[in-house]
């Protein structure tokens, strides 16, 4: 799909302009569906006992098939949970000196280590032993305007490699392992607390990248009066925040890798990396396959310079590692310190630094209140509920797609370390925390990985 289609697939359309409405485009199409069928049989003149008695027939056909993927599906979260219990979790919090003279690479390296796709040696332990990519939390947090910064890991084998990493990239820094997890200072009490969450997307397809750190000219290393860092205002509206307001930025990501049955995938699919070079074949005009004679021409194809950019990106994109992110927010405040209005729309908005509108953009895909509420949810006891799941997912590092545009999307570790890394004194938030003084060297013994 070429970015001059940026308006969407028709599918796609039709889903949004379906939500506008507050409909559930799975329920809306079932029953347009059976309505067209109970139509077409009308209309044909089958006898409606003949058609009941033709769906009863087929029904060991379609049945088993179905139950299959649906007993797939719960088998394999639930094994998949059992061997993210054993390999236990925790998040480590990360200070940074008061002067970070590395580029976004550095942590663009750290990712890079965290790209572990766990591939199963067997199907045994892939149905039996849950073996999964692991997944690693990135966090961004204000707690009252204080900024912290935090990575969520599994504990057996993953965390020393993200400790060690961390280190190795960033001498001045101190990783400190929490005992109590910070999101235990919001517990689930609605009579202290209001809540509000926002799960995004990418408006455009996968592999248009969103404008990275390179795009910046943070890779070349300027000096600190020259760095313009996009996320600078992403840390200047958390330290803006009230001292009984809280919010939460989380990126869940693990390795993007091909889809096969060993892996416990029942439809085999590539990786991502196949669709990039098809958006890189479709934008340069030419074909791979000789034999369709598709795109053949006599005169070398017309790129504009933007679509050379863009090109140009999604090649840079083919030698990085991706992840599979799932990405949200949360705004949580004293039920009188509650200021939706002010937070909600700097959550739709704080990502346009990291917007291109020819690459990739940001933007919104669910959140926790309804567009319709006097018949979407006219009691409010939908809105609570879905407020007490998505606190409850977010300290379990888990996510619930909410709806037919929320599943997620892949980000290179380019891109993820746009987001997430350390910052100069370019940015001059004084809420966020640093360290006094640079400290000479890791702590001695500091654990080595296996």
């Amino acid at each position: 799909m070429s970015t001059k289609g940026s308006g969407g697939i028709p599918g796609e359309v039709a889903l949004k302009w379906l939500g506008g409405f507050g409909l559930n485009p799975a329920v809306v199409l079932s029953v347009l569906g059976l309505l067209l069928a109970v139509f077409t049989i009308y209309f044909i003149g089958i006898p409606l006992n003949r058609w009941v008695g033709f769906m009863l027939l087929l029904l060991p056909v379609f049945l088993p098939y179905v139950l299959f993927h649906k007993f797939v599906h719960l088998w394999l979260e639930y094994v998949q949970l059992d061997f993210d219990l054993n390999a236990g979790r925790t998040t480590l919090e990360i200070q940074f000196p008061q002067e970070v003279f590395k580029s976004p690479l550095a942590m663009e390296l750290v990712l890079t280590q965290l790209y572990q796709t766990a591939n199963p040696d067997n199907h045994i332990q892939t149905y039996w032993d849950g073996k999964h990519p692991p997944i690693f939390g990135l966090e961004i947090i204000s707690d009252g305007g204080r900024v912290r910064f935090f990575i969520s890991t599994p504990i057996k084998k993953f965390k020393n490699i993200v400790e060690s990493q961390l280190y190795a990239q960033y001498p001045g820094i101190i990783v400190t392992e929490l005992h109590t997890d910070y999101t235990a200072i919001a517990p689930w009490d609605p009579k202290r607390f209001e809540c509000f969450s926002v799960h995004y997307r990418l408006k455009k397809p996968d592999p248009y990248p969103i404008k990275t750190y390179i795009d910046f000219g943070l890779d070349k290393d300027p000096k600190e009066e020259f760095k313009i860092d996009p996320i600078t205002p992403m840390l200047e509206l958390l330290g803006s925040i009230g001292p009984k307001e809280q919010i939460w930025i989380q990126l869940l990501i693990s390795a993007n890798c091909k889809s096969e049955f060993k892996n416990g995938f029942l439809h085999a699919s590539p990786d991502w990396k196949d669709s990039v070079r098809a958006e890189i074949n479709t934008m340069a005009q030419r074909d791979p396959d000789k034999k369709t004679g598709a795109f053949e021409s006599d005169s070398a194809p017309r790129v504009t310079p933007g679509e050379r950019d863009i090109i140009t990106s999604l090649e840079r994109s083919l030698s990085k590692f991706a992840f599979n992110t799932k990405l949200r927010t949360m705004y949580i405040a004293e039920t009188n310190s509650f200021l939706p209005g002010e937070r909600i729309g700097a959550f739709i908005s704080i990502w346009q630094a990291f917007s291109d509108t020819t690459r990739n953009e940001i933007g919104a895909a669910w959140r926790t209140d309804f567009d319709w509420n006097w018949w979407q949810d006219p009691s409010g006891k939908k809105r609570k509920a879905l407020k007490k799941s998505e606190l409850m997912y977010y300290k379990k590092r888990m996510y619930e797609q909410r709806n037919s545009l929320d599943g997620g999307f892949i980000l290179t570790t380019e891109e993820l370390a746009t987001i997430f890394h350390p910052t100069g004194k370019v940015v001059l938030t004084p809420s966020l925390e640093r360290i006094p003084s640079a400290r000479a060297e890791a702590p001695a013994n500091l654990p080595r990985a296996n």
